[in-house]
């Protein structure tokens, strides 16, 4: 155990701290980017679909960084480190923190007064922003590159402004819409990319 947070302690000081600041700018900054005054529930899935759902591109793709460092990855290989006991760390750390930042949203839109669902609009931008987020996460992993699994990421948010009609269940940007019952496919998917992605590089350090 001690081991496994000494590792994550030196992800967050080596690689991670840029995306976590990064992350605490957005969010200062959202203010003078959106209104949180008011909202209908459209407006309120807005916020939340457009603008927040950028943490979780930044918060999960970056978690394979130290390893695109072929001396950090032949050193974890050669201790025949479990490469899940590695990754679970810091994708817990990543879920705190993208949790946090979501609350704090919510939190400026229910204190701005509005018109919506707080628990549903909570609930379904977590299953959403989290299956973004691990598009960047799994093609970071396969690619061992975080800058394709950003690219990937955000040409998926792009492509689904406009065209989700052929992303079907899994399309974004649905509460907006009026819909909250996709949440069951944006969490389904988001749990098989982040199994996949763990598994893939399981496969990778055996070879």
């Amino acid at each position: 155990m001690e081991k496994y947070a000494k590792l994550t302690a030196g992800f967050i000081k080596r690689q991670y701290y840029p995306h976590l600041l990064l992350v605490l700018l957005f969010v200062t900054a959202s203010g003078g980017f959106v209104s949180f005054k008011g909202l209908s529930e459209t407006q309120a899935s807005k916020v939340m679909e457009m603008y927040a759902a950028f943490t979780g591109i930044l918060l999960f793709t970056p978690l394979f960084m130290p390893e695109q460092d072929g001396q950090i990855w032949d050193l974890e290989r050669s201790k025949a480190t479990p490469m899940w006991k590695l990754y679970l760390p810091r994708f817990l750390l990543a879920f705190l923190v993208f949790v946090l930042v979501l609350s704090a949203f919510l939190g400026f839109m229910v204190k701005g007064g509005g018109s919506f669902d707080a628990f549903s609009l909570f609930w379904g931008a977590c299953c959403e922003i989290l299956f973004l987020g691990s598009i960047g996460f799994c093609a970071s992993a396969v690619t061992n590159q975080a800058v394709i699994g950003y690219m990937l990421s955000v040409i998926y948010y792009a492509a689904n402004i406009g065209g989700g009609k052929y992303f079907g269940n899994f399309a974004l940007f649905q509460m907006m819409r009026g819909e909250y019952g996709t949440w069951p496919y944006w969490i389904l998917g988001a749990t098989a990319l982040f199994t996949l992605g763990v598994a893939v590089r399981e496969r990778m350090a055996l070879r």
